[in-house]
């Protein structure tokens, strides 16, 4: 299992080639109330309909940081990008025209954000934890090999081997941009290519790409700062 033991600090990835994966670590507990001006209305909206604040200020801190990323790649300002959804409600940037794609993953207090140019991209996170039913959902979502694999296993070793299989499924979901019970990536000839990570210490994470993925000592990856005004140096979107 790879671990990603260093993040890039800082704003300025540089250029994203076509091949090639950028992932971003966004910690979500950091203080960001002034960034909900960066959100557009209906993102606003979404955040007002989530009944506990700490859940209102992850998103808003989740999606004010994937604008101010994506603006740095497109040279935009956060506010002014304008999102699309696909049929399962996967976001992609419609304004402007860009083949730069992405997918946005969160968990608790953490995000990760992957980005690739011309190719389909998902991510998947998770904080590993016991689940009295995971026998049940490995019964749905994964074949025959993945669930005789699971029944052979328990305690702590069922757990870390469900959320691996977990991850990854949702990972590749995610690229072709379906729904979770709905068709089946595995033995598909356009599978998408899928690898599991873990970005910290206690978390699960898992990367698909729909074409074939970069090794992961070719993974450029950052971690996230809030930007002051300033640093920004762009006028939000109100």
């Amino acid at each position: 299992m790879y671990l990603i033991e260093n993040w890039a600090t800082g704003l300025h990835p540089g250029s994203l080639n076509s091949g090639e994966l950028h992932l971003w670590h966004i910690e979500l507990d950091k203080p960001a109330d002034t960034l909900a001006d960066l959100l557009s209305p209906d993102e606003q909206e979404r955040a007002e309909r989530l009944l506990d604040q700490q859940g209102q200020q992850r998103f808003i801190h989740a999606r004010s940081a994937l604008r101010i990323i994506l603006g740095k790649y497109l040279d935009i300002a956060p506010g002014e990008l304008g999102f699309g959804y696909g049929e399962h409600g996967k976001p992609f940037v419609q304004d402007p025209a860009t083949d730069l794609c992405f997918n946005l993953t969160h968990s608790h207090e953490l995000a990760l954000l992957a980005i690739t140019r011309q190719a389909e991209v998902g991510i998947d996170l998770e904080r590993p934890q016991a689940r009295p039913n995971a026998q049940a959902i490995a019964r749905r979502l994964f074949d025959e090999t993945i669930q005789h694999e699971l029944d052979k296993l328990e305690g702590s070793a069922l757990t870390q081997a469900f959320y691996q299989h977990w991850t990854a499924h949702e990972a590749a979901i995610k690229t072709l941009g379906s729904g979770i019970f709905q068709g089946d990536e595995q033995g598909n000839d356009s599978s998408p290519d899928v690898m599991n990570f873990i970005p910290s210490e206690g978390w699960l994470a898992a990367v698909a790409i729909s074409t074939k993925l970069p090794p992961p000592s070719a993974w450029k990856t950052f971690e996230y700062s809030i930007p002051t005004g300033a640093e920004l140096g762009m006028t939000p979107n109100v």
